[in-house]
Protein backbone atom coordinates (compact mmCIF):
# COMPACT_ATOMS: atom_id res chain seq x y z
CA UNK A 1 0.00 0.00 0.00
CA UNK A 2 1.58 3.35 -0.94
CA UNK A 3 0.89 6.14 1.52
CA UNK A 4 0.09 9.33 0.32
CA UNK A 5 1.78 12.44 2.20
CA UNK A 6 0.49 15.69 1.82
CA UNK A 7 1.87 19.02 0.36
CA UNK A 8 2.42 20.48 4.37
CA UNK A 9 4.16 17.31 5.05
CA UNK A 10 6.32 17.33 2.75
CA UNK A 11 7.55 21.33 3.68
CA UNK A 12 10.41 19.24 5.76
CA UNK A 13 11.78 16.88 3.24
CA UNK A 14 15.37 16.89 3.24
CA UNK A 15 15.67 17.25 -1.18
CA UNK A 16 19.11 17.49 -1.22
CA UNK A 17 19.28 14.07 0.85
CA UNK A 18 16.51 12.72 -1.15
CA UNK A 19 18.81 13.51 -4.43
CA UNK A 20 21.67 11.97 -3.28
CA UNK A 21 20.10 8.59 -2.06
CA UNK A 22 17.38 8.81 -5.93
CA UNK A 23 20.78 9.30 -7.86
CA UNK A 24 22.77 6.59 -6.17
CA UNK A 25 19.92 3.78 -4.81
CA UNK A 26 17.48 2.08 -7.79
CA UNK A 27 14.02 1.43 -6.03
CA UNK A 28 12.20 2.96 -3.23
CA UNK A 29 15.40 6.08 -2.96
CA UNK A 30 14.98 6.63 -6.97
CA UNK A 31 10.75 6.41 -6.19
CA UNK A 32 10.98 8.85 -3.98
CA UNK A 33 13.19 11.07 -6.09
CA UNK A 34 10.65 11.09 -8.80
CA UNK A 35 7.62 11.39 -6.46
CA UNK A 36 8.21 13.29 -2.96
CA UNK A 37 11.49 14.96 -3.05
CA UNK A 38 10.06 16.28 -7.08
CA UNK A 39 6.91 17.83 -5.19
CA UNK A 40 8.65 19.29 -2.25
CA UNK A 41 11.36 20.98 -4.74
CA UNK A 42 8.59 22.45 -7.24
CA UNK A 43 7.29 24.01 -3.95
CA UNK A 44 10.45 25.49 -2.95
CA UNK A 45 11.09 26.63 -6.40
CA UNK A 46 8.03 28.35 -7.20
CA UNK A 47 8.46 29.63 -3.59
CA UNK A 48 11.80 31.17 -4.39
CA UNK A 49 10.27 32.47 -7.69
CA UNK A 50 11.65 30.25 -9.82
CA UNK A 51 9.68 29.19 -13.01
CA UNK A 52 9.38 26.07 -14.75
CA UNK A 53 11.39 27.16 -17.94
CA UNK A 54 14.77 28.06 -16.27
CA UNK A 55 14.99 25.22 -14.48
CA UNK A 56 14.25 23.13 -17.98
CA UNK A 57 16.74 24.98 -19.44
CA UNK A 58 19.54 24.48 -16.38
CA UNK A 59 17.95 20.36 -17.65
CA UNK A 60 19.87 20.50 -20.57
CA UNK A 61 22.92 22.20 -19.44
CA UNK A 62 23.25 19.56 -16.66
CA UNK A 63 22.26 16.92 -19.50
CA UNK A 64 24.80 18.58 -22.24
CA UNK A 65 27.80 19.23 -19.90
CA UNK A 66 27.10 17.28 -16.36
CA UNK A 67 27.32 18.44 -12.99
CA UNK A 68 30.17 20.02 -13.22
CA UNK A 69 28.91 23.10 -15.72
CA UNK A 70 26.10 22.97 -14.08
CA UNK A 71 27.67 23.96 -11.03
CA UNK A 72 30.60 26.60 -13.08
CA UNK A 73 27.47 29.02 -13.87
CA UNK A 74 27.27 32.18 -12.17
CA UNK A 75 24.15 32.69 -11.94
CA UNK A 76 21.85 29.28 -12.76
CA UNK A 77 18.81 31.10 -11.94
CA UNK A 78 18.00 34.77 -10.99
CA UNK A 79 17.50 35.75 -7.84
CA UNK A 80 19.71 35.18 -4.52
CA UNK A 81 16.87 32.11 -3.18
CA UNK A 82 16.33 30.57 -6.13
CA UNK A 83 20.23 29.93 -6.72
CA UNK A 84 21.02 29.19 -3.43
CA UNK A 85 18.33 26.34 -3.46
CA UNK A 86 19.49 25.46 -7.12
CA UNK A 87 23.00 25.31 -6.28
CA UNK A 88 21.73 23.17 -2.64
CA UNK A 89 20.62 20.60 -5.32
CA UNK A 90 23.51 20.69 -7.98
CA UNK A 91 26.01 19.90 -5.23
CA UNK A 92 24.10 17.16 -3.83
CA UNK A 93 23.66 15.53 -7.05
CA UNK A 94 27.61 16.01 -7.84
CA UNK A 95 28.48 14.48 -4.75
CA UNK A 96 27.35 11.26 -6.16
CA UNK A 97 30.09 11.22 -8.85
CA UNK A 98 30.44 12.43 -11.90
CA UNK A 99 28.73 10.01 -13.90
CA UNK A 100 27.18 10.13 -17.30
CA UNK A 101 23.75 7.90 -16.17
CA UNK A 102 23.40 9.94 -12.77
CA UNK A 103 23.70 13.31 -15.03
CA UNK A 104 21.01 12.50 -17.30
CA UNK A 105 19.05 11.01 -14.23
CA UNK A 106 19.51 14.51 -12.61
CA UNK A 107 18.61 16.31 -15.39
CA UNK A 108 15.04 14.41 -15.68
CA UNK A 109 14.74 14.94 -11.97
CA UNK A 110 15.12 19.04 -12.81
CA UNK A 111 12.64 18.66 -15.56
CA UNK A 112 9.76 16.85 -14.00
CA UNK A 113 10.36 19.52 -11.31
CA UNK A 114 9.68 22.20 -14.05
CA UNK A 115 6.91 19.81 -15.17
CA UNK A 116 4.94 20.14 -12.13
CA UNK A 117 5.61 24.00 -11.38
CA UNK A 118 3.97 24.62 -15.07
CA UNK A 119 1.00 21.90 -14.05
CA UNK A 120 -0.04 23.75 -11.09
CA UNK A 121 0.25 26.73 -12.43
CA UNK A 122 -1.74 25.64 -15.03
CA UNK A 123 -4.54 24.43 -12.67
CA UNK A 124 -3.97 27.84 -10.56
CA UNK A 125 -4.63 29.91 -13.66
CA UNK A 126 -8.32 27.42 -14.63
CA UNK A 127 -6.15 26.45 -18.08
CA UNK A 128 -5.95 22.46 -17.08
Amino acid sequence: MTTVRSDAELADLDVPAAVTRGLLLAGGPRQALFTEAAIAAAHRAEAAGIGPYPLGFLAQHVRAGGFAAALALPDPVIGEPGRTLVRGWLQAAAATGADLGREHLFARWLAEVAALISLRRDVREGNA
